[in-house]
């Protein structure tokens, strides 16, 4: 299979995607690797990257509800508001740059982690939004995010 070059945003997310699934199936084997760590790699990859490229500008308007309607995962946001795509990952891109992502657990198996993620105003001490989700929630909203931009911009 020959990928689009990692320059860009879809040959970077289409590198994302078979690192994880690399990843998984060392972690079936038995291989001491960590899929935890590799999903929130992947996601900083995939907020971070087609942020920079402009693909959010393409589909930022999508709703959020209407995509959980479509199997999406939904995020378990507990302050402030995110209705958009669009802005879900401006929220994300903030609080994964800025180091603001903590994990439920050091467990390995995804269904007993969640990650939660907390964006912040400048100069603040209290998050004025925070998220949370499970990490095999959160490959599933990886995995449809590279989807997105494939059938988006591929």
């Amino acid at each position: 299979m020959r990928f689009a070059s990692r320059n860009h945003a879809l040959g970077f997310a289409e590198r994302s995607r078979k690192n994880l699934q690399a990843i998984e199936r060392a972690f079936e084997a038995g291989d001491d690797v960590h899929v935890v760590t590799q999903l929130a790699t992947s996601l900083l990859g995939l907020i971070v990257f087609p942020w920079e490229k402009h693909f959010v500008q393409r589909v930022g308007e999508l709703r959020l509800d209407a995509l959980v309607e479509q199997g999406w995962p939904r995020w378990e946001i507990s302050e402030g508001t995110c209705d958009t795509l669009g802005q879900l990952v401006h929220r994300l891109r903030n609080a994964v740059a800025h180091g603001h992502m903590t994990f439920s657990s050091d467990s390995r198996f995804l269904h007993e982690v969640a990650i939660e993620v907390e964006d912040y105003k400048q100069g603040t001490k209290e998050p004025h939004w925070r998220a949370r989700i499970r990490t095999d929630d959160l490959r599933t909203f990886c995995l449809r995010f590279v989807d997105l931009l494939e059938e988006t911009i591929g």
